[in-house]
């Protein structure tokens, strides 16, 4: 039977992400050469436009919202991309992606010049763009980056897993809380239908300046899904510690 690997990366949350992380997960692109590789949303912090840090300059450095496009691509797109070579390319849009649209609510006289998007130019680049809100179909498995599993003021319940699976009422990949999670359903009148949802560890840094120190069950990471040829599927949350991890009995360092 043929399997199709892919790699999720929800949260990146660039500049502010785990270096040793990341790099890990690269290491295994470089052995592995999955299928496709799919950006689970928030792929940058975007700090500097937040309406979180309005009227506060302390987090809106001057310059910073290109000098972060300019990183983003030197240090993670370009040789993402140069690593990936003709996979799959998914780019899910995120809450903090959005921070951008939120701007250009305000200021619509800079519409066409701040969407990463274009600016980026993601779609010639072969990356597939999936909306706010919307889940990318892999297999039987719906990726989404959650931000619909969250309140007013992204305050997460203590099981957004359960939460996804509620919503979604099927097998259901979601970032966004940052701490790893999983729960099962199983119908009691066709047993056969069992479903799964998972929360993803982050990309991101886990204790940014923001924080302030406050504890967290936040954890980096990336997922790993081994697709069928009939769209089920194995998924494997890869949790990296200190900048490595094992899978398939091999070491992996960031």
């Amino acid at each position: 039977m043929k399997l199709k690997t892919y790699v999720i990366a929800h949260d990146l949350h660039y500049p502010e992400y785990s270096k040793p992380t990341w790099s890990a997960m690269m290491e295994f692109i470089k052995d592995v050469k999955p299928a496709g590789f799919i950006f689970g949303g928030d792929q940058f912090n975007n700090e500097e436009i937040s309406h979180h840090t309005k009227g506060k300059p302390f987090y809106r450095e001057r310059a910073s919202y290109q000098r972060n496009t300019t990183g983003f691509t030197r240090e993670i797109l370009e040789p993402l991309e140069q690593s990936l070579k003709n996979a799959e390319r998914v780019w899910i849009i995120g809450n903090h992606d959005r921070f951008e649209h939120d701007l250009i609510e305000e200021q619509p006289e800079l519409e066409g010049i701040i969407e990463r998007q274009d600016t980026l130019k993601l779609e010639q680049r072969g990356w597939k763009v999936v909306p706010l809100g919307h889940a990318y179909k892999l297999g039987e498995l719906n990726v989404i980056h959650g931000e619909i599993l969250t309140g007013i003021g992204n305050q997460a319940g203590a099981y957004p897993a359960k939460k996804a699976l509620e919503i979604y009422g099927g097998n259901v990949l979601a970032g966004h809380t940052h701490a790893p999670q999983s729960i099962a359903k199983i119908s009691p009148i066709e047993v056969k239908k069992k479903y799964m949802a998972w929360i993803a560890p982050i990309v991101g840094a886990t204790n940014p300046a923001y924080l302030r120190n406050r504890p967290t069950a936040w954890l980096t990471g990336f997922t790993i899904v081994e697709l069928r040829e009939k769209g089920m599927f194995n998924l494997y949350p890869v949790v990296v510690i200190d900048g490595e991890f094992s899978f398939g009995g091999k070491l992996y360092k960031g």
